[in-house]
């Protein structure tokens, strides 16, 4: 059989406040066109269908055709919740929805409860293992402590008492589990929700059996002897083994995906022998690109660096000597997708003493006001500027003379 691997589509989701609904729609047509046009026969979705627990109703809609559409194709789907989804809602009506072969797996005894899929002769088992939070499951699981590695063992235990009883005649089935965690040796990202491993963005974390955050992290070891382990929540499509990886998000939701693969992963389980035969990653070119700059304004508004990166979302951080003037509007002129602007120039950092320092030093009200606006804005006031507050200066101590006051 053939198998596509995917995970982390986020209906719903936005992108720095911009609303990303045409690009999931086209997200959701390039899986279903991969589909027929690979002939595939079984699409894994490993979490986070939704982005959140009550999606918007175009979200939901688009679920529903897309799914049609996958059946259409001839596939079957393996359907898990993840972290952002609402199992129950995510859920309902699943028992007569798998008649049609769309099984949506959401409850603790779907972890170790298989779908069996059968074509042409050939036979697969699919574990379908929910995101499980530990503070929920663990007593039901009957594990003294409540973390992801405790609750996960305690889950592949089972999958594999399982196992036992429905293929120990037939070794030459292959066994899939999917789930969604965070496993050792992933790199994150910073459009992840933390899940108990507090991973900062590009960070690669360890399972650490000492550590409440490193029990958070499931150690691979969990996983040997399956014949593949289709993992979903970090958003990066990722090779743990050649066996265990992440399919990723299919599109980019934030800027520390910049220089990540977008895809999935199509895998023939009658090559599952030699995994690098079997797996072949799918390169998806979806939405905008996202790219960071950094640089001098000069450098940012280079043409031929505009020229390329224009149409993208961009995040800009500048490190001019000081901050530069309009620097913003010049910056959204010619990146349409400005999406974050920051200034990380010398100006931040310069040893010109504390701001009471400068004032302990002023020699007048317009020292004052000057060394406020570099203190402010890390720019110094040009002689234009010191003009003006010289003149506004000047206009309040006439009024103060003229009224008898102290200015």
């Amino acid at each position: 059989m053939r198998l596509l691997h995917t995970s982390d589509w986020h209906l719903g989701r936005g992108f720095h406040g911009v609303d990303l609904r045409e690009t999931q729609q086209e997200m959701i047509r390039t899986v279903c066109t991969a589909v027929e046009e690979h002939q595939v026969d079984v699409v894994l979705i490993s979490g986070d269908v939704f982005d959140r627990a009550l999606p918007p109703e175009w979200a939901v809609r688009e679920l529903s055709s897309c799914l049609r559409r996958l059946r259409e194709a001839g596939a079957e789907v393996v359907l898990t919740s993840g972290n952002h989804d609402s199992a129950v809602r995510l859920g309902a009506h699943r028992e007569l929805i798998a008649a049609s072969g769309v099984h949506i797996r959401t409850g603790l005894t779907d972890a170790w409860t298989p779908v069996e899929i059968e074509r042409d002769g050939d036979r697969l088992l699919v574990y379908g293992v929910p995101y499980l939070e530990p503070q929920v499951y663990a007593a039901e699981l009957g594990v003294e402590r409540a973390n992801h590695t405790a609750v996960m063992r305690e889950v592949i235990g089972r999958i594999r008492a399982d196992m036992a009883t429905r293929t120990g005649h037939d070794a030459a089935t292959p066994v899939v589990v999917m789930a969604h965690l965070f496993a050792a040796g992933g790199q994150a990202s910073e459009s992840e929700r933390h899940i108990g491993a507090p991973a900062a963005p590009e960070e690669t974390l360890d399972h650490q059996e000492d550590t409440v955050g490193g029990l958070a992290v499931v150690p691979l070891e969990l996983f040997e002897g399956f014949d593949y382990v289709a993992l979903g929540h970090i958003h990066g499509r990722q090779t743990l083994t050649d066996r265990i990886r992440y399919s990723g998000s299919p599109i980019r939701y934030s800027f520390s995906e910049e220089h990540q693969h977008k895809g999935a992963w199509l895998i023939e389980t009658t090559q599952l022998g030699d995994p690098q035969a079997a797996v072949t990653g799918l390169d998806w070119v979806v939405g905008r690109g996202v790219t960071r700059l950094q640089g001098t304004l000069a450098e940012v508004l280079d043409p031929v660096t505009v020229d390329r990166f224009r149409d993208h979302f961009v995040q800009v951080t500048l490190t001019d000597d000081e901050r530069p003037e309009r620097a913003y509007p010049q910056l959204r002129q010619v990146y349409p997708h400005l999406m974050q602007y920051s200034y990380a120039g010398a100006g931040l950092t310069r040893s010109v003493g504390s701001y009471a320092q400068k004032l302990d030093r002023a020699e007048s009200e317009l020292d004052v006001v000057a060394d406020f606006l570099d203190h402010v804005r890390h720019r110094k006031a040009t002689a234009e500027e010191r003009q003006i507050v010289e003149s506004a200066l000047q206009a309040v101590r006439s009024t103060a003379a003229q009224s008898g006051e102290k200015a």
